[in-house]
Protein backbone atom coordinates (compact mmCIF):
# COMPACT_ATOMS: atom_id res chain seq x y z
CA UNK A 1 0.00 0.00 0.00
CA UNK A 2 2.89 2.31 0.83
CA UNK A 3 4.38 1.43 -2.21
CA UNK A 4 1.53 2.60 -4.11
CA UNK A 5 1.08 5.81 -2.78
CA UNK A 6 4.20 6.53 -3.21
CA UNK A 7 4.14 5.98 -6.74
CA UNK A 8 1.16 7.58 -7.26
CA UNK A 9 3.01 10.66 -5.71
CA UNK A 10 5.89 11.01 -7.43
CA UNK A 11 4.17 10.03 -10.71
CA UNK A 12 1.86 13.25 -9.96
CA UNK A 13 5.56 15.41 -8.92
CA UNK A 14 7.02 14.47 -12.23
CA UNK A 15 3.99 15.36 -14.27
CA UNK A 16 3.78 18.92 -12.59
CA UNK A 17 7.62 19.68 -12.87
CA UNK A 18 7.48 18.69 -16.45
CA UNK A 19 4.30 21.12 -16.78
CA UNK A 20 5.93 23.77 -15.27
CA UNK A 21 8.97 23.71 -17.36
CA UNK A 22 6.89 23.59 -20.36
CA UNK A 23 5.63 26.76 -19.37
CA UNK A 24 8.55 28.09 -18.88
CA UNK A 25 9.79 27.37 -22.02
CA UNK A 26 7.23 29.83 -23.49
CA UNK A 27 8.29 29.20 -27.50
CA UNK A 28 6.22 30.35 -29.89
CA UNK A 29 4.30 28.37 -32.88
CA UNK A 30 6.59 27.69 -35.55
CA UNK A 31 4.30 30.08 -38.03
CA UNK A 32 4.53 33.08 -35.38
CA UNK A 33 8.74 32.86 -35.45
CA UNK A 34 8.93 32.88 -39.18
CA UNK A 35 6.71 35.96 -39.65
CA UNK A 36 9.16 38.61 -40.98
CA UNK A 37 9.33 42.21 -39.50
CA UNK A 38 7.14 44.11 -42.16
CA UNK A 39 8.23 47.55 -40.48
CA UNK A 40 11.28 48.80 -42.31
CA UNK A 41 13.85 49.60 -39.16
CA UNK A 42 14.36 53.57 -39.75
CA UNK A 43 15.11 56.74 -37.34
CA UNK A 44 11.70 57.31 -37.17
CA UNK A 45 10.27 53.87 -36.68
CA UNK A 46 12.71 53.02 -33.79
CA UNK A 47 12.16 56.20 -32.30
CA UNK A 48 8.76 55.02 -32.18
CA UNK A 49 9.46 51.72 -30.98
CA UNK A 50 11.11 53.58 -28.40
CA UNK A 51 8.38 55.65 -27.38
CA UNK A 52 6.05 52.38 -27.16
CA UNK A 53 8.78 50.56 -25.24
CA UNK A 54 9.23 53.28 -22.52
CA UNK A 55 5.12 53.21 -22.41
CA UNK A 56 4.90 49.90 -21.93
CA UNK A 57 7.89 47.79 -21.12
CA UNK A 58 10.85 50.21 -19.03
CA UNK A 59 8.70 49.71 -16.02
CA UNK A 60 10.25 45.74 -15.97
CA UNK A 61 12.24 45.45 -18.55
CA UNK A 62 14.00 48.29 -17.39
CA UNK A 63 15.59 51.32 -19.65
CA UNK A 64 18.16 48.82 -21.70
CA UNK A 65 15.85 45.79 -21.09
CA UNK A 66 18.09 43.88 -18.61
CA UNK A 67 15.31 43.04 -16.45
CA UNK A 68 15.65 45.19 -13.58
CA UNK A 69 12.58 48.22 -14.13
CA UNK A 70 11.25 49.58 -11.13
CA UNK A 71 8.76 47.28 -10.77
CA UNK A 72 10.54 43.92 -10.46
CA UNK A 73 10.48 44.60 -6.64
CA UNK A 74 6.48 43.05 -7.22
CA UNK A 75 6.70 41.04 -10.76
CA UNK A 76 6.97 37.47 -9.86
CA UNK A 77 8.95 36.21 -11.84
CA UNK A 78 11.79 38.60 -12.87
CA UNK A 79 11.48 40.09 -15.94
CA UNK A 80 13.79 38.30 -19.13
CA UNK A 81 16.69 40.08 -19.77
CA UNK A 82 15.80 40.95 -23.25
CA UNK A 83 19.17 42.55 -24.31
CA UNK A 84 21.28 39.30 -23.78
CA UNK A 85 22.68 38.81 -27.40
CA UNK A 86 23.03 35.52 -27.19
CA UNK A 87 18.83 35.39 -26.11
CA UNK A 88 18.13 37.44 -28.98
CA UNK A 89 20.13 35.47 -31.54
CA UNK A 90 17.96 32.70 -30.36
CA UNK A 91 14.55 34.31 -31.29
CA UNK A 92 13.15 35.40 -34.47
CA UNK A 93 11.74 38.90 -34.84
CA UNK A 94 8.44 36.84 -35.23
CA UNK A 95 9.08 35.10 -31.98
CA UNK A 96 9.44 38.19 -29.95
CA UNK A 97 6.41 39.98 -31.91
CA UNK A 98 4.13 36.68 -30.71
CA UNK A 99 6.06 36.85 -27.00
CA UNK A 100 4.37 41.14 -27.10
CA UNK A 101 0.99 40.13 -28.55
CA UNK A 102 -0.01 37.57 -26.45
CA UNK A 103 2.18 37.68 -23.17
CA UNK A 104 2.76 34.97 -19.97
CA UNK A 105 2.36 35.88 -17.17
CA UNK A 106 3.04 38.37 -15.22
CA UNK A 107 3.78 39.79 -18.61
CA UNK A 108 0.46 41.31 -20.14
CA UNK A 109 -0.61 40.43 -23.54
CA UNK A 110 -0.43 43.70 -25.98
CA UNK A 111 -2.16 42.13 -28.96
CA UNK A 112 -5.05 44.42 -27.83
CA UNK A 113 -3.70 47.19 -26.66
CA UNK A 114 -1.19 48.26 -28.93
CA UNK A 115 -1.23 47.88 -32.95
CA UNK A 116 0.28 45.18 -35.16
CA UNK A 117 2.15 48.32 -36.49
CA UNK A 118 3.26 49.07 -33.22
CA UNK A 119 4.29 45.88 -32.04
CA UNK A 120 6.33 45.58 -34.96
CA UNK A 121 7.87 48.68 -33.91
CA UNK A 122 8.27 47.72 -30.34
CA UNK A 123 10.12 44.52 -31.94
CA UNK A 124 12.74 46.98 -33.73
CA UNK A 125 13.44 48.58 -31.14
CA UNK A 126 13.62 45.79 -28.49
CA UNK A 127 16.65 44.32 -31.03
CA UNK A 128 18.83 47.62 -30.66
CA UNK A 129 18.76 46.80 -27.16
CA UNK A 130 21.40 43.47 -27.29
CA UNK A 131 24.55 43.90 -25.83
Amino acid sequence: MRRSVLVVVLATAFTCAAAFALQDAWEAPADAKAKKNPVVASDATLLQGKDLYKKNCLMCHGEAGRGDGPATKFVKPAPADISNAAAQDRMTDGEIFWKITVGQKPMPAFGKKLSEDDRWKVVGFVRTLKN
